[in-house]
């Protein structure tokens, strides 16, 4: 059977379908991000933001464009690490920043004054941006007179997907992918959807290679049932899900962060549906140089700060590393309103105007709201990634374990940058030293201004230039600067 696959924005980066023979596939996710962190794109992305302009706003404006610039130099360097990501998605999320009707980020979509839990959100937004334009206009013209199978895994993808069946004509779309498939009925009483076929095939998915430092492709798995034998895979897990696997699955472990929701102990390890589970065997076969853990804040019951204390265990006892922190979300239930979750009485909140429901909202005395949840993650992520260096986003190709990789002289994520106008600090034309991963930047003095630029390509000799003094007193400022690491 031949398929004629397109794969709508926004997908993670670092995937690809596992095609079968046959098949044909228009990867929009990749020419999306293509596009938008293109060098032409960062270049006029840094013009809007006019640092000549008078006002109040001027710092903030300066400390975008020498940011986007930044970003700009971060890809130029063509790796693909953490700091490559951190460009993105400082690019998707400030190309988005004026959008009527979509907010992005390296890994989510949110819709402006709605949700993608709403389907009359999604096509209102789907109306509304000009984001998908290029996209939209190529797939009018691929595959003329084929049925197109329309790939929708997540509710990121829906208002590009939904753009998309607008543009094709939903007499030629089959709607699949596991998105697709599990919200069928909603989605089938909503235009441009409604006319539209649906397929309950999904396929299988592979790191891409240009992500994978050691080459291969690793199969990727979110549950036991995804795993097969023969050959390297790399995952995001349940507790409950990575204990389910066999023990000879993990001889070809590539890496697996594992989803946490409370964490005492390893024989005790909560997952997001409250179940718990021993996960000491799995550390047993996998070893902790293969897992991460993502923990979760405001899981009922559970106060923001137990899990700080939790997150700081893992990144000072030995075990696996922290690999982010994200706002714990409720799985949506066809069940009853009054539940519990691991022990602790809960009450759900229906929200009947959620066609597309994912999460449910809750109710539980001691446990922080969804606003405060947010917040907190904010704060905890901020006073952590000071001192570590968190995933810089949910992809697939953050899991992968850097196993016996000493950590480069010069932070990924850091460039050095020129500007010809006003600077973020308020000051005339100079040379700046700005870190995406930390959101900081800072002025050089122009004499130290190639001998940083000398460290930024990784040559570690320039050091041997300088006297004992000068090298004490740069040094320690990269480090606090998070620029280079301590060892150095």
């Amino acid at each position: 059977m031949t398929r004629w696959l397109v794969l709508p924005p926004l997908f993670d980066l670092s995937l690809e379908p596992v095609l079968e023979p046959g098949d044909h596939v228009l990867d929009l996710n990749a020419d999306f991000v293509d596009r938008r962190t293109g060098t032409a794109n960062l270049r006029a992305l840094s013009t809007t933001y006019d640092r000549h302009r008078p006002g109040t706003e001027a710092a903030e404006r300066a400390t975008k464009s020498l940011f986007v610039r930044a970003a700009a130099s971060i890809m130029s360097r063509g790796a693909y690490d953490w700091g490559r990501l951190r460009a993105i998605g400082l690019a998707l999320r400030l190309s988005a920043e004026t959008d009527p009707a979509i907010r992005l980020a390296v890994d989510d979509v949110e819709i402006v004054d709605g949700t993608t839990e709403s389907a009359a959100d999604v096509v209102s937004a789907a109306t509304r941006t000009a984001l998908f334009t290029p996209e939209v206009d190529r797939v009018r013209g691929w595959a003329p007179g084929a049925r197109v199978h329309l790939l929708v895994e997540t509710d990121q993808q829906l208002p590009a997907a939904a753009a998309l069946v607008g543009a094709l004509g939903a007499d030629r779309v089959v709607l699949c992918g596991r998105f697709a498939a599990a919200h069928r009925a909603a989605l089938r009483a909503r235009q441009p959807f409604a006319a539209a076929d649906f397929e309950d095939w999904a396929p299988s998915w592979r790191l891409r290679r240009e992500w994978v430092p050691d080459g291969g492709t690793p199969r990727w798995v979110r549950r036991a049932a995804d795993w097969h034998p023969g050959g390297p895979w790399a995952g995001w897990l349940e507790p409950a899900q990575a204990a389910l696997l066999p023990a000879r699955a993990w001889r070809d472990c590539r890496g697996v962060t594992l989803t946490v929701a409370r964490l005492s102990t390893w024989s005790a390890v909560t997952g997001t549906d409250g179940t718990r589970t021993d996960l000491e065997p799995v550390r047993a076969v996998a070893g902790d140089d293969r897992l991460a853990v993502e923990l979760l804040v405001g899981c009922p019951g559970m106060a923001a700060a137990a899990t700080g204390t939790t997150a700081r265990r893992l990144l000072s006892e030995p075990g696996p590393r922290l690999a982010g922190l994200s706002p714990f979300r409720l799985r949506a239930t066809d069940g009853q309103p009054y539940e519990q979750w691991d022990g602790v009485p809960l009450t759900r909140l229906v929200s009947p105007e959620h066609d597309l429901p994912r999460w449910d909202r809750f109710r539980t005395p001691g446990t922080l709201g969804d606003v405060d949840r947010h917040l907190a993650v904010s704060a905890l992520t901020a006073e952590l990634s000071a001192g570590s260096d968190l995933y810089p986003g949910r992809l697939a190709c953050c899991v992968l374990a850097r196993r016996n990789q000493p950590p480069p002289m010069w932070e990924p994520s850091a460039a050095v940058v020129a500007e010809d106008g006003p600077g973020p600090d308020g000051r005339g034309p100079g040379t700046f030293v700005a870190n995406l991963r930390t959101g900081g930047a800072f002025r050089l003095h122009p004499k130290l201004t190639p001998v940083v630029d000398r460290l930024a390509t990784g040559d570690a000799g320039v050091w041997n230039h300088l006297s004992d003094t000068v090298r004490t007193k740069l040094s320690g400022q990269l480090i606090r600067a998070g620029v280079i690491r301590r060892t150095q």
